[in-house]
C-alpha cells in the first residue's frame, strides 16, 4: 500500500505507553500483516518484527502474539525422536539448524551446563552475504574504530574473483553484530558454539574423536594458505548438522559477563566499547580453528582464544545464531554452497 495515499483510520495506533512497553510497535506491525494471505514476503515481514524486539524486555509478549496468530512456528519438535528442524533465515538467506535445549559438555575439564535450544547456521556468513548486506545497509564502520583493514582483502568494494561463497573475513565484532543486526539475529555465545560442535556426547571434534587428518582423508580444512567456499567438507558435520566449525576460519562468539553461567541467553545486540577507561583493547573469544591450524590441540572443539573484538584478520570471520525457540512461518530460499 502506498504510504502517500493510504488512510490514516487503517492504520492501528501505536499505544500511548509504548515507552513503558517498548514491544507494542512490533505488536501493530505484527496485526497489520495479520490482513495479507500468507507469503514468504508476510514471513519476512513478521519475522523482522519480531527478531526486531529481541532485546526488550517484554519480548515474550511478541512471541506469545505472533504464535498465537500462526506468524512464526516453534522449533522444537513434538516428536523427540525427529529429525533436527532446518529452516532458512528470509533476510539473509542464511540456514540455520535448530539445536535442541538441555544439558551439554564445554570446556577442556569436560564441566557441563544447561540451555534452552536455540539455531546456528549451518555454514560461515560468506562474502556474497555480506556484500548484499552493504548493498541493502549502506553500513560504514564507525570511524574511530581502531583497525581499518575493514574488508582489506576486496579490491575497491569487490569481491575478489572466485571467493563469493568463501567466508567473510577482515570484519571485527562490531561488524559481526551489524550484520546479525540487520539479518535479526545475533552470535552464539562461546558455550553455545561450543554446544553445537561437542553434540550430547562431549565429542573432542565435531565428527567424532579422531584428529582432522590430512590429504585425501582430511575431515577439516586446516593446514591450508588460505580460506575455502563453505560447504566443502559437507560430509563432515557436527552431529547436529553444522558445518565448518572446525577449518576455514576462526568465529567471533558473543560476550558473556565474567560471572554468566554458560547455557545464559545474553543481549542480542550489545553496545560494546572499544577499549576500557585505561584505553586497553577489550578482548573478546573466538572459536574454531582456522585454515591455518595444524596442532591437534588448536583444533579441538573446547579451544578457544581471546582477540580485540576491533581487530580483523584474513583468518576469522563469524556464523549467525537465533537465540528464541520459533523459525519464519515460511521459509525463503538458503544460501547454498557451489
Amino acid at each position: 500500500m502506498n504510504p502517500d495515499t493510504e488512510d490514516e483510520d487503517d492504520i492501528p495506533p501505536v499505544p500511548k505507553n509504548a515507552n513503558l512497553h517498548p514491544s507494542a510497535a512490533a505488536i501493530v506491525a505484527l496485526e497489520r500483516l495479520l490482513s495479507q494471505p500468507p507469503s514468504v514476503e508476510r514471513a519476512r515481514q513478521a519475522w523482522r518484527a519480531v527478531t526486531g524486539a529481541a532485546g526488550n524486555p517484554d519480548f515474550h509478549a511478541v512471541l506469545d502474539y505472533a504464535t498465537d496468530h500462526d506468524l512464526i512456528r516453534a522449533c522444537d519438535p513434538s516428536d523427540p525422536k525427529a529429525a533436527n528442524v532446518s529452516w532458512v533465515n528470509p533476510l539473509d538467506g542464511s540456514e540455520m539448524i535448530w539445536i535442541p535445549g538441555g544439558r551439554f559438555t564445554y570446556g577442556r575439564a569436560g564441566e557441563t551446563a544447561e540451555c534452552d535450544g536455540f539455531s546456528l547456521a549451518r555454514w560461515p556468513v560468506t562474502n556474497e552475504q555480506f556484500r548484499t548486506f552493504l548493498g541493502e545497509t549502506g553500513y560504514k564502520p564507525d570511524p574511530r574504530h581502531p583497525d581499518n583493514q575493514f574488508l582489506a582483502h576486496w579490491s575497491r568494494g569487490a569481491i575478489p574473483a572466485g571467493k563469493e561463497r568463501h567466508p567473510v573475513v577482515y570484519v571485527s565484532l562490531f561488524d559481526a553484530l551489524a550484520y546479525g543486526q540487520w539479518a535479526g539475529l545475533t552470535l552464539p555465545t562461546e558455550w553455545l558454539w561450543e554446544k553445537a560442535a561437542r553434540g550430547t556426547d562431549g565429542r573432542m571434534y565435531p565428527w567424532g574423536d579422531s584428529p582432522p587428518g590430512n590429504g585425501s582423508k582430511k575431515l577439516a580444512h586446516v593446514a591450508a594458505r588460505g580460506t575455502t567456499e563453505v560447504g566443502s567438507y559437507g560430509r563432515v558435520r557436527s552431529p547436529y548438522g553444522c558445518e565448518d566449525l572446525i577449518g576455514n576460519v576462526s568465529e567471533w562468539t558473543l560476550p558473556l559477563d565474567e560471572n554468566d553461567p554458560p547455557g545464559r541467553f545474553p543481549p542480542p545486540w550489545p553496545q560494546l566499547r572499544f577499549s576500557d577507561s585505561h584505553g586497553t583493547p577489550l578482548l573478546g573469544v573466538i572459536r574454531g580453528a582456522c585454515f591455518m591450524r595444524t596442532g591437534h590441540a588448536s583444533v579441538t572443539s573446547s579451544h578457544r582464544r581471546r582477540l580485540s573484538i576491533s581487530r580483523r584478520n584474513h583468518w576469522t570471520g563469524f556464523r549467525l545464531a537465533a537465540l528464541l525457540p520459533c523459525r519464519p512461518a515460511e521459509e525463503g530460499k538458503a544460501e547454498l554452497p557451489g
